[in-house]
């Protein structure tokens, strides 16, 4: 599963693995403390028992019963030179040996109660090292740390547990997000699987039945609009080509200027629905721009002569598709020739093309190409701010950026090429 970096599940996961590692060092420190204390009670209880060797006591076992230590029957020094050596003191050291702890002291041990330290404690008298003999203990209180181990796994398996569990809960909701990707990119025909009974599964239920209900009045509004446009060619072309008929008239003149205009109309709408439905796929192959500027000019019905070409000679390359793109650069230059008096200017470098025209800065409120009708008022000869808004979709889906800008006293149509 792919994550960005401000993911819910990266976080989470982070999270538990800073949880995960902080228990486990804690149980490590605690295991060292509860080892250290062992130790140490161990060399106490030894200390202890070694004492009774050099008393004149005949029987000590009852006393190193209740100390919870044998003597040791494997011999002294198998024990110290094949054993790993855990604690050492100067009279003596405690060794680790075939999973037995053993004790084995090498001078007399210190009196009770010496102010003396160990290490700092002076040798013992010539005649008490003559009469020493190096005697093995073996501690026989049962220990084990399995009860710690055994704590330690079962809070890591809960916390695993719970973060599985934690995971599959959350999982859907990156199959609702790649869903709203897909609904984003024009994919209304989605079904996502819903298991439980959850927020999520119900937040997805909801979405399941909202992309229903769009997709069902999508489909309603592309028939109606299909059978609005399909009913009213027909007549339109009939009354054109009525109109062609009649003699010449101011009426004729009007006539035509209104089956023209429905016509200009019907087109509009049917490029808007073609956009709105997504239905329109892009074929993107590489082009020279005078190519493309060659088939705007056709579209228009007008020849090169009458716009000023900059840059020409740059024989810039785009990756486009080549109708859609036509159709976005046709209707700027339509505007252009359509409301200036003097030939717009198509300026052409690496980076952007723009296209230019004297007249009046287009006002703040036109200025928002991503609103079909962004016009307060419209009337025969103004249009109804359908073009700007199809250029910017269709320079939109390729990528780059329709830009707008007014400098002494030029209209300026920029497509930015990222």
């Amino acid at each position: 599963m792919s994550m960005n970096k401000h993911s819910i599940i990266r976080l989470i996961t982070l999270f538990f693995i800073l949880i995960f590692l902080l228990i486990n060092g804690l149980f490590s420190i605690a295991h060292q403390h509860f080892s250290k204390q062992h130790e140490e009670e161990q060399m106490r209880r030894f200390l202890l028992g070694d004492r009774l060797f050099h008393q004149n006591q005949k029987d000590f076992s009852i006393e190193l019963e209740q100390l919870m230590i044998t003597r040791a029957t494997l011999p002294v020094e198998k024990i110290v030179s094949e054993g790993k050596t855990i604690m050492e003191l100067p009279f003596g050291k405690m060794i680790q040996f075939e999973g037995h702890t053993f004790f084995v002291n090498m001078r007399p041990p210190p009196p009770p109660y010496s102010s003396q330290r160990p290490e700092f404690m002076p040798p013992p008298p010539p005649h008490e090292m003559e009469d020493f003999h190096s005697v093995a203990l073996e501690d026989s209180a049962p220990h084990s740390f399995a009860v710690f181990w055994i704590i330690l796994i079962a809070i890591d398996g809960l916390i695993l547990l719970f973060f599985t569990y934690l995971l599959k809960k959350l999982y859907p909701l990156h199959r609702l997000k790649n869903a709203i990707i897909a609904f984003k990119d024009g994919d209304i025909y989605l079904d996502i699987p819903i298991q439980g009974k959850d927020e999520i599964s119900q937040i997805t239920h909801e979405f399941n039945c909202t992309l229903e209900k769009i997709a069902s009045m999508r489909e309603a509004r592309s028939l109606f609009l299909r059978n609005i446009l399909h009913e009213l060619k027909t007549p339109i072309m009939k009354g054109s080509l009525t109109t062609e008929c009649l003699e010449s008239s101011a009426e004729q003149e009007r006539l035509k200027r209104i089956f023209t205009r429905m016509d200009y109309l019907l087109n509009e709408f049917a490029k808007m629905e073609l956009f709105s439905s997504g239905e329109w796929q892009l074929n993107p192959q590489e082009y020279r721009f005078v190519d493309l500027l060659d088939h705007a000019c056709d579209l228009l019905l007008c020849e090169k002569k009458n716009i000023y070409i900059q840059g020409e000679e740059s024989e810039l390359i785009l990756k486009v598709d080549f109708e859609l793109f036509t159709i976005a650069l046709k209707n700027l230059l339509d505007n252009a020739l359509k409301y200036s008096q003097e030939k717009p200017i198509v300026a052409i470098s690496r980076s952007a093309i723009e296209v230019c025209s004297v007249g009046e800065e287009l006002p703040k409120e036109k200025q928002n190409f991503n609103k079909s009708f962004n016009r307060a008022f419209e009337n025969s000869s103004a249009g109804l701010g359908l073009g700007l808004y199809i250029s910017d979709s269709i320079i939109k889906k390729h990528n780059f950026e329709l830009l707008y800008h007014y400098t002494d006293g030029y209209n300026c149509f920029c497509i930015a090429i990222k």
